[in-house]
């Protein structure tokens, strides 16, 4: 008998790096679906003790159909595409890789913002197009002394809390329920009452909130219209947090100045209004990618799994309620 036949099945629904891809195989078989929609997924599924997902679907149907599922291995930390509570009924944990890409995605928040408030887009269509600068770009700012308010206050969210207070000289605003004054107190910030004080007082807003049914369209035209004109919105979480239509208007109509977005509600986002609106900077969901978060998101990945596979508890299960009644 083949010793292949042996180990386990890791069904890896999308690309991930090879350096861990050859980690998983020591212990592994993987296969593979021939395309990361559903319908693909379930064809492939059946034999899997394991899933590592990136942003396929992983639904009802797709975890009934692999009855040897012993985990479900988000390569990233969004889970809107995992039906975690269906997970759960069946005693499957559900797991992220918290810290892989956090310094990714705060870096891409900290750049983008200065992207806009620098207007590099522009100096450079001027230098492309044979000018110099005795062409001024107007409105051009610096950062320091500046509020920055910041919604949710995660690995990502302080970070990037700490990056704008402590490296950029800003004030630093923070709304999170789920956060304590001293935790933001502690990384440089300044809790906020509430997340209407937030959107009136800065100057900057970034978004670090994972998608649920309270924070879908958290942004919208009502919350759009208590900021400041001047002010920037930058989204690298999840796109359904923003209501693109009613973010685009408030462009189109200066209520803010500008925004960064690196995530949208349906992905690619070939209808989406933010593609025709002004001063908006878009790029497509890549926050949290670099070769060094690439790397080291697939090996927390699989060795997450690794443990599951082994009979050890993993480490980052956001439903730890089914570690006591595993399936």
């Amino acid at each position: 008998m083949n010793h292949s036949t042996r180990l386990p099945v890791t069904l890896v629904t999308e690309t991930i790096d090879p350096t861990g891809l050859a980690e998983l195989e020591n212990f592994s078989r993987v296969a593979r679906p021939t395309q990361a929609d559903e319908a693909s997924i379930l064809q492939a599924v059946a034999p899997a003790n394991a899933i590592i997902v990136r942003v396929a679907p992983i639904t009802a149907n797709v975890i009934s159909a692999a009855s040897n599922l012993q985990i479900i291995q988000k390569h990233g930390v969004g889970v809107d595409s995992i039906d975690v509570k269906h997970a759960t009924s069946l005693g499957i944990p559900v797991c992220i890789t918290a810290e892989a890409n956090a310094s990714s995605v705060s870096e891409f928040t900290v750049a983008s913002t200065l992207a806009i408030l620098k207007k590099l887009r522009e100096q450079e269509n001027i230098v492309r197009e044979g000018g110099w600068r005795d062409i001024t770009v107007e409105g051009v700012h610096e950062i320091a002394g500046r509020t920055v308010g910041i919604i949710g206050g995660g690995r990502v969210g302080l970070r990037v809390l700490r990056a704008f207070v402590h490296g950029l000289g800003t004030r630093g605003l923070l709304y999170d329920p789920f956060v304590s004054e001293k935790a933001v107190r502690q990384a440089g910030g300044e809790p906020s009452a509430g997340l209407e004080d937030l959107l009136s007082q800065s100057d900057v807003v970034t978004l670090h909130t994972p998608l649920t049914q309270e924070t879908y369209h958290l942004i919208d035209a009502e919350r759009l219209s208590l900021m400041r004109p001047n002010a920037i919105l930058v989204n690298t979480c999840r796109g359904a947090v923003v209501d693109e239509s009613a973010l685009a208007e408030a462009l189109v109509q200066s209520v803010i100045a500008g925004a960064a977005i690196d995530v949208f509600e349906h992905e690619p986002p070939v209808q989406s209004p933010l593609l025709s609106a002004p001063n908006v900077l878009l790029s497509p969901h890549v926050a949290g990618i670099t070769d060094e978060s690439a790397k080291r998101t697939a090996l927390h990945a699989v060795e997450e799994i690794a443990r599951v596979l082994a009979g050890e508890a993993p480490l980052w299960c956001i439903n730890p309620d089914v570690l006591e009644t595993p399936r």
